[in-house]
């Protein structure tokens, strides 16, 4: 039996679609099991929330390996802890802790965060893995609302470079480790096969919508103060807003050869990636 939180974002529904495709059996921890209902009765549901102790111990029952998908906010410190108490008195399952490719070397906010998580986790005495993907090709879908109303993407990252990677890349990487206990003790930093900016990447959406699209660059603080009247919490938003002017600088332009290595075959390229989700941001 195989466990995974998070089951209902962009990695997580991912990861538990590959492991029922390899044919495994697999739990989902849900607040909502109505959010998971679509796989029916080929997943078990296990509701409750890492935030409640009482409700992670039954959700690791006889679990061979978790997928944990701690909160990007302050309360993910102690999720983590409770996750990793209840795992250690549940028959030690391996742990595949999905954290930032920012984590091995922290100087922002987040990187912190994804590192002290890590931390955690090695200190418990579990078996571990730790998937660290970089800039997610689905955080393009933020364009979608200015796209549909203007044809317009609004840029603050500059021309600064990273390697985006499909969620559906992140996943198989994960559920390898999941499967495996070859990638023990590793720390697999995850991208896709092309540096791109922004630009690059309106540039490739352009032609794969058939549609010309406009480029605003925007400030860093623009950046925050919109992220902020989206409903994030303003920590939250600062703490993005660090990780963008680090890419800004250049120092987000790391690609790796972590998926072809664990999985066999290419990353997808945000070309490829981009067609088959078009009408994520078309709407139709």
């Amino acid at each position: 039996m195989y466990l995974v939180t998070g089951a209902t974002g962009n990695v997580g529904k991912e990861v538990v679609d590959q492991l029922l495709s390899a044919g495994e059996k697999v739990r989902v921890f849900t607040r909502d099991e109505r959010k998971v209902a679509h796989w029916g009765a080929r997943v078990e549901k296990a509701v409750g929330d890492l935030g409640r102790q009482d409700t992670i111990a039954p959700a690791l029952d006889g679990v061979t390996a978790a997928f944990l998908l701690p909160v990007a906010d302050a309360d993910g410190i102690d999720h983590v802890r409770g996750f990793l108490a209840a795992a250690q008195a549940s028959g030690a399952p391996r742990i595949v802790l999905l954290s930032s490719i920012s984590a091995g070397a922290p100087t922002v906010q987040l990187a912190h965060r994804h590192a002290e998580r890590e931390h955690l986790v090695k200190a418990s005495g579990l078996r571990w893995t730790f998937v660290r993907p970089g800039t997610f090709m689905s955080n393009t879908f933020q364009w979608a609302r200015s796209i549909r109303a203007e044809r317009t993407v609004y840029n603050p990252h500059g021309d600064g470079k990273t390697a985006p990677v499909a969620p559906r890349d992140i996943a198989a990487v994960a559920a390898r480790a999941m499967l495996t206990g070859e990638l023990l003790g590793q720390a697999l930093e995850v991208t896709g096969p092309e540096l791109l900016s922004t630009p690059d990447q309106v540039e490739i959406l352009a032609r794969v919508l058939g549609t010309p699209l406009r480029r605003v660059d925007v400030s860093v603080d623009a950046a925050r103060r919109r992220m902020i009247e989206a409903g994030a919490p303003p920590s939250l938003a600062a703490a993005v807003g660090e990780l963008i002017e680090r890419i800004r600088a250049g120092n987000g332009a790391v690609r790796t050869d972590t998926v072809e290595r664990v999985t066999g075959r290419r990353p997808t390229t945000f070309e490829d990636w981009a067609r088959e989700h078009a009408r994520a941001w078309t709407g139709g």
